[in-house]
């Protein structure tokens, strides 16, 4: 006989279990469903027993694609260079120094003075300016060479100026042309002075 058309023995015990006042009470035999292998569900399949390949629903926002952000950059300004004027009251050692000496210069008295004077502004590394007031003081000078530069300067100035201080002008002119010990003083001298207005 076959072995599913057996009874169960555990089946049989639960027909003929007694209940409490002593009568048998019937028992529902239990059925096992058992199935072949390969053989089709009875049961609807639910969502759990979808096959894992199967193609997953797409997202809503996978269809919407991001536009890409471009992004300017304005062009660096140009760093303008600023002129910024220097105001008279901000006036620099130097400039103190160089004022307070050629205020000296243009206020020495005698040959001594002004070669003295000429000597502490030109060593302190200053040029004399190239005006007729201050090259007529330098013709003071005891030394000749800075003499003949200032008969120099003078030449080129009177060409294009009035000369001022004529009485002055000659006469320091004379003396140089009479007393100076080298002749090229002389010569110079003498050549300016006959240029000069009458």
């Amino acid at each position: 006989m076959h072995m599913d058309a057996q009874p169960n023995r555990q089946s049989r015990r639960r027909r003929h279990k007694k209940t409490p006042n002593g009568k048998a009470a019937a028992v529902e035999p239990v059925f096992i469903a058992a199935r072949r292998p390969g053989s089709p569900r009875l049961e609807k399949p639910t969502r759990r027993m979808k096959a894992a390949s199967a193609r997953p629903r797409a997202r809503s926002d996978d269809s919407i694609v991001p536009e890409p952000v471009v992004l300017e950059v304005a062009p660096a300004k140009r760093r303008e260079a600023r002129i910024v004027q220097r105001k008279t009251d901000e006036i620099d050692e130097t400039e103190k120094n160089r004022r307070r000496l050629f205020s000296q210069f243009m206020a020495s008295e005698g040959r001594a003075a002004v070669t003295r004077a000429a000597e502490t502004y030109l060593t302190a590394g200053f040029a004399l300016p190239r005006e007729q007031d201050a090259q007529l003081k330098l013709l003071e000078h005891f030394n000749e060479n800075r003499a003949r530069e200032a008969i120099l300067v003078l030449a080129e100035l009177v060409r294009d100026e009035t000369p001022r201080q004529l009485p002055v002008f000659r006469q320091r002119l004379r003396r140089l042309e009479d007393h100076a010990d080298e002749p090229e003083t002389r010569a110079a001298a003498a050549n300016l002075r006959r240029s000069l207005p009458a």
